[in-house]
C-alpha cells in the first residue's frame, strides 16, 4: 500500500479493534497481578503469520484458566476461539505448544506443531507459540520439630516455595529461600500464605490446632497432621472451637496419618513420606484440573448435539457446528435452519453453514468435523 493509496475497510477496523485492546503497559499490569494472585494463565504469542490477517509477529496475548482473552492475536474470532481452547490445555497439562491456522491445515502442519483450519472470511495464516505459566507449589509446614525442619530441608529439592511457621525459626539454620511466620493466629497464617497451599501440621502438640484450623482456612488441597489417631481426635476438636465449625467437617479436611506408608521412623524418614504423599497430591490435583476442563468439552458436545425437538441451542454457551468453537449467543454470528438457531464464531462459518446446512449438521452426529 503506498502513501496515496487508502487503507480497505477491513485493515482500518482491524486498526481500530487493536486500539480497544490492552496495550503493553496494561497487558504487562494484568500479568503481574495474575502472578500475585497465583493464578495459572498463558501466554499467546503470534510468532509466524502470512496476509490476509490483523495479527504481526509479535502481538501477543494472556488467556487465564477461565478462558478469558486479554491482548491481541488478530481480530478473527474463530482464531480466538482455538488460541482460547488450546490454551486451557496447555495450562491444565502444563505443557507449551505450537498451533498453526491456515485455509488448508496441511499447509503448515509438521512434528511440534498442532494445525487447524482457518475459516474466518479473512483467511490468512496464523502460527502462535502458547507458554503456560503455571504458580509454584506453596507448602506450609507448622512445626519447629525435627520432622517438619526435615521435611523443609528437603522440600527445596523441588520447585516449591516453602513457608515455615514456628516461633524459634528464626534462630535455626534453614535453607535459603524459606519464608518463616511466627505468629501463631490462624487467621494471619492463613493472610500470609495466601489461598490454596499444601500444609503439613508438624508441631507434635504444640500448636497443631492452629496449624490445621490455618490450613481449613486458606482452602488447602491438603492438610497433613502428623499425630496418633488419639491426638489426632484432640487436634481436630480443638481446631474446630477455634474456627468454631462442625468438628466432622474439619477432620474431613485433613489427612491423618499423613505420608506414604514407608515403614518410616527417623524424622528425615517421616519427612521423606510426607514429601513423597505431597507430590502425589499435586499430580492427583493437576489431573482433575485437566479432567474438569475435558468434562467440559464433553458437556459441550452434548449440548451442541442436542434434541431434535429443540427449537434453540442457545445455553450459556453454544457450538459451532462448523469448527466445534464454544460461542457465546448473544455476540455470535446465527443462521436459523427448519425452526433450530445455530451460532456460529463467525461470519465465514456462517456462511459456510447456510451453504450447506445438512453436510455439518450430518457431521455434528459423528463428531466435529476436522475441516472444511
Amino acid at each position: 500500500m503506498t502513501a496515496d493509496t487508502p487503507p480497505d475497510a477491513d485493515e482500518t477496523e482491524a486498526t481500530t479493534d487493536r486500539a480497544a485492546v490492552a496495550s503493553d503497559g496494561e497487558l504487562a499490569e494484568r500479568e503481574r497481578a495474575l502472578r500475585n494472585r497465583d493464578e495459572p494463565y498463558a501466554r499467546a504469542t503470534v510468532v509466524r503469520r502470512e496476509p490476509p490477517v490483523s495479527a504481526n509477529v509479535g502481538d501477543r496475548a494472556l488467556v487465564t484458566a477461565d478462558g478469558d482473552l486479554h491482548g491481541w492475536i488478530g481480530g478473527a474470532a474463530c482464531a480466538q476461539s482455538r488460541v482460547v481452547s488450546e490454551a486451557q490445555s496447555a495450562i491444565a497439562n502444563d505443557e507449551p505448544q505450537l498451533i498453526g491456522l491456515a485455509p488448508d491445515p496441511d499447509d503448515v502442519d509438521r512434528p511440534g506443531l498442532a494445525a487447524f483450519p482457518m475459516l474466518c472470511h479473512s483467511e490468512g495464516t496464523l502460527e502462535i507459540f502458547v507458554e503456560p505459566v503455571i504458580p509454584a507449589t506453596r507448602l506450609l509446614v507448622v512445626g519447629g520439630s525435627p520432622i517438619a525442619r526435615s521435611l523443609v530441608r528437603l522440600a527445596t529439592e523441588l520447585d516449591v516455595d516453602v513457608t515455615i511457621v514456628d516461633p524459634e525459626a528464626a534462630d535455626a539454620d534453614l535453607p535459603d529461600g524459606t519464608s518463616v511466620l511466627s505468629t501463631l493466629e490462624p487467621d494471619e497464617i492463613a493472610e500470609a500464605v495466601g489461598a490454596g497451599p499444601f500444609v503439613v501440621v508438624a508441631s507434635m502438640g504444640e500448636f497443631d490446632a492452629r496449624g490445621v484450623a490455618a490450613g481449613v482456612l486458606s482452602d488447602a488441597p491438603y492438610v497433613g497432621l502428623v499425630a496418633s489417631d488419639a491426638r489426632a481426635t484432640e487436634v481436630v476438636d480443638r481446631a474446630a472451637g477455634l474456627l468454631d465449625r462442625d468438628p466432622a467437617a474439619v477432620r474431613d479436611a485433613i489427612t491423618n496419618p499423613a505420608g506414604v506408608d514407608i515403614a518410616a521412623r527417623s524424622a528425615a524418614e517421616i519427612a521423606t513420606s510426607l514429601l513423597a504423599e505431597l507430590v502425589d497430591v499435586r499430580a492427583d490435583t493437576g489431573t482433575s484440573t485437566a479432567s474438569a476442563i475435558d468434562s467440559s468439552a464433553d458437556t459441550d458436545d452434548a449440548e451442541r448435539a442436542g434434541s431434535d425437538d429443540e427449537e434453540s441451542v442457545t445455553e450459556a454457551s453454544a457450538i459451532d457446528p462448523v469448527c466445534g468453537m464454544t460461542v457465546d449467543p448473544d455476540d455470535a454470528p446465527s443462521v436459523t435452519h427448519e425452526g433450530t438457531t445455530y451460532y456460529f464464531c463467525c461470519p465465514g462459518c456462517a456462511d459456510s453453514f447456510r451453504n450447506e446446512p445438512d453436510e455439518y449438521l450430518e457431521a455434528t452426529e459423528d463428531g466435529p468435523m476436522e475441516s472444511v
